[in-house]
């Protein structure tokens, strides 16, 4: 797959430990369709961390 810089963006999220980064993330890319499933911080399984 290829991509352009026109197709590429950026977010930071910032956040106190445990305010709830990782699980908006896995959110907003099960949402979209970018992963299959929401991983869990307690499982251990998230994209992010």
């Amino acid at each position: 797959m290829s991509y352009t810089t026109k197709d590429i963006r950026n977010v930071c999220l910032l956040g106190h430990g445990g305010s709830g980064k990782t699980t908006l993330t896995e959110n907003m890319l099960y949402l979209t369709g970018a992963i299959d499933r929401q991983g869990k911080v307690n499982d251990g399984n998230t994209v992010c961390d």
